[in-house]
């Protein structure tokens, strides 16, 4: 299985990476890409790819990370993208979130970071992690100006007509804890009617915790456990849905 949104570099992982990451690959994980939120933790996202091998970077500023991001944020992150290392397989963690930014300064902040990590995505021919909360329409007008984008809309929660509509933009869908809750059954019922040659594993560890494993960190072992329930919404064998979404990671990352 592959774990294709995992923050490696935040705790309770940084303290002890090396056995975290045995943990998962005694559950069947074999790779994972860690997208990093800011310029301040790019190099230890890098480390990690270095240190560990099958994990893979993604570098990107993060919209909920704005007081982290300055004017030159995205010309240094060009120059990072330009003499990145064959681990660093992607751009982000980008996108909207209009939870955090509710004035339209914030807002548009956000907008401009959006822009320039879709033109480096493109211009570097990387596929591109994508975050949104409250902010479907900007983000999916966003992505559509720029044809040819890739990509993957991470933690995806939405209608199956939304997945659609990013499926058509050229993205893939990120499902991970979400699907779980038996309360989420929009995402539920989207996640069972959309194409499984869209759809990759993640956990967005240590956030979005699993049902049942409520206010404890999440790991990149629990992506077993969504993978038990994204077959079974899909009336698929496991070993089916695990080939096919590793094999769309593999297919939208290049892993070497």
């Amino acid at each position: 299985m592959i774990d294709t949104h995992c923050h490696f570099d935040f705790s309770p992982f940084r303290e002890s990476p090396e056995s975290y990451w045995q943990a998962a690959r005694e559950k069947g994980v074999t790779r994972m890409v860690v997208p990093s939120v800011s310029e301040d933790n790019w190099s230890a996202v890098l480390s990690l790819t270095e240190r560990l091998h099958g994990v893979y970077a993604g570098l990107g500023l993060h919209p909920c990370f704005l007081d982290a991001h300055t004017d030159t944020s995205l010309d240094k992150l060009e120059r990072a993208l330009s003499a990145r290392p064959t681990r660093c397989v992607a751009v982000g963690e980008a996108g909207l979130d209009f939870v955090v930014a509710n004035q339209n300064t914030a807002q548009q902040r956000q907008h401009a970071l959006l822009e320039g990590q879709l033109w480096l995505a493109r211009h570097y021919d990387l596929p591109i992690i994508l975050h949104s909360r409250k902010a479907h329409n900007p983000l999916l007008r966003a992505v559509k100006a720029y044809p040819g984008i890739r990509g993957v809309l991470h933690a995806f929660s939405g209608s199956e007509q939304q997945g659609k509509q990013f499926i058509d933009a050229g993205l893939m869908l990120g499902v991970g804890g979400t699907v779980t809750y038996s309360r989420a059954q929009k995402t539920r019922r989207a996640i069972a009617q959309l194409p499984l040659e869209h759809l990759v594993l993640e956990t967005d560890a240590p956030d979005m915790p699993l049902a049942g494993f409520q206010g404890k960190p999440n790991t990149p072992s629990q992506i077993s456990r969504v993978a038990d329930v994204v077959a079974e919404l899909k009336g698929c064998d496991k070993d089916h849905l695990m080939t096919e979404t590793s094999d769309n990671a593999e297919r939208l990352f290049g892993f070497d």
